[in-house]
């Protein structure tokens, strides 16, 4: 109990330096939301959704929520998600003359192929301005004076900034922080973020597809005790091995350990439980779409019985 009450304090703390009071608030204007995840498994969803038709589904109430570099595929201009998030300070956290030339990124100088993940971040954003159907995209306020927010002029998108304020102690506090939306549960992954979000919003029923969270069995430890971590996604492209790099304190390059990797996971999980326990303080309905898959904080729903709901 002293823990929780300290842990408060310090949550607190936090929230008057970094969150910010007067957030213009957005609500939603439907129910139900797919948040569709990157993992293999929404490819088996997105050919469903493209089978019965976008526009059938949307009749119904149904809309898309997308994460990171979804505009990058083809997928996205076909669904047309309403709604967008991206969490990572990568995606925000650069100069105009890194988006010019990415091989300026500071990052670049200990992680060398850092320059072509700000290639890929820089054709997001180059996707997003050709959208022609209103968006809802989220940012965390931390973010919302980066150049590319400043810069990103597309009068299709509203921007909904939200605090990303980690939130920590009793239970009651937890609760009333999140609900004068001045801090956010861990999200050490950006679903978790799309979700609670969602909630915040308004929506009553989301549901999350491509939630694989495999991470820990794509994983190997090379001879040198590198470890390389193998990513795959719903679209089709070669699996893509990256070793996973960290600058140390003197500036140069160091490895990330195995109980480093490990404690991430934990918060992943972790973050995803605080979610469904705000969701059910709320009367909010979250649902597992993805076949297989890691996550157990959520109801699971066969795509056979979600799409009996709206085909």
């Amino acid at each position: 109990m002293l823990q929780n009450i300290f842990l408060s304090a310090l949550s607190l703390g936090k929230v008057l330096l970094k969150s910010k009071f007067s957030l213009p608030k957005f609500k939603a204007t439907e129910k139900s939301v797919v948040v569709i995840a990157n993992g293999p498994s929404a490819r088996s969803f997105i050919d469903r959704c493209q089978a019965i038709g976008i526009e059938k589904l949307k009749e119904k109430g149904l809309e898309f929520f997308a994460v990171n570099k979804f505009s990058c595929q083809p997928e996205f201009f076909t669904l047309k998600p309403k709604y967008y998030l991206m969490l990572d300070l990568y995606f925000f956290a650069f100069s105009k003359d890194v988006f010019i030339d990415p091989s300026l990124h500071p990052i670049a100088e200990y992680k060398p192929d850092f320059a072509k993940t700000q290639r890929m971040i820089n054709e997001t954003w180059e996707a997003l301005q050709k959208v022609d159907w209103p968006m809802v995209f989220f940012v965390p306020q931390l973010y919302s004076n980066s150049y590319i927010i400043k810069n990103l002029n597309n009068p299709n998108i509203q921007f909904v900034t939200f605090n990303y304020t980690v939130i920590k102690g009793t239970e009651t506090f937890r609760n009333q922080m999140y609900l004068w939306r001045l801090g956010s549960p861990q999200c050490e992954n950006v679903v978790n973020s799309c979700v609670f979000n969602a909630m915040q919003v308004g929506l009553e029923y989301i549901y999350i597809t491509g939630m694989d969270h495999d991470f820990h069995i794509n994983i190997s430890v090379d001879k040198d005790n590198t470890i390389i971590r193998t990513e795959s996604h719903f679209y089709a492209d070669e699996n893509k091995q990256h070793p996973l790099l960290k600058q140390e304190n003197d500036g140069t390059t160091g490895k990330i350990r195995l109980h480093e990797l490990f404690q991430s996971l934990v918060k992943v999980h972790r973050g995803y439980d605080e979610t469904a326990r705000y969701a059910k303080y709320k009367n909010k309905n979250i649902t597992n779409l993805t076949e297989g898959g890691y996550v157990d904080a959520f109801d699971r729903l066969s795509l056979n019985d979600f799409f009996s709901r709206f085909a």
